[in-house]
């Protein structure tokens, strides 16, 4: 199973808060999700974040999906959309020999503009 963590940058401070954890299990071809209550609560604490933020409401769930989740879904590229030679190019640039969701999250960080997530490994 692999890994990333879905991370909150405070933007005032830079400092990353930890809001819970993505799994991909390629044998069984799913997802999984599960937040962080204890860092999710310390960065509310620190006033970092505001509880709306959560992208899932219960802390002790573990949520399951086919498919990858709608906050990671967001961070990737429509490639049905781009041209052989787009795709290409895109591959090269991330050094990946084929289009793959969770690496390419894994790759970019998945930052977006109108939001302060992004995903990382923990180092």
């Amino acid at each position: 199973m692999e890994y990333l963590y879905l991370k909150w940058v405070n933007y005032q401070t830079n400092k990353k808060y930890i809001i819970g954890v993505i799994i991909r299990d390629k044998e069984k071809k799913k997802y999984y999700f599960k937040l962080s209550k204890k860092h999710i609560e310390k960065a509310i604490n620190e006033k970092a974040i505001a509880k709306s933020i959560l992208p899932f409401p219960d802390y002790n769930k573990i949520y399951e999906s086919n498919q990858i989740f709608a906050i990671f879904k967001i961070r990737l590229p429509k490639i049905e959309n781009y041209t052989k030679e787009e795709l290409s190019d895109l591959l090269e640039e991330l050094d990946m020999k084929e289009y793959d969701e969770f690496e390419y999250l894994r790759k970019t960080k998945g930052i977006l503009m109108t939001d302060k997530f992004i995903i990382e490994e923990e180092k």
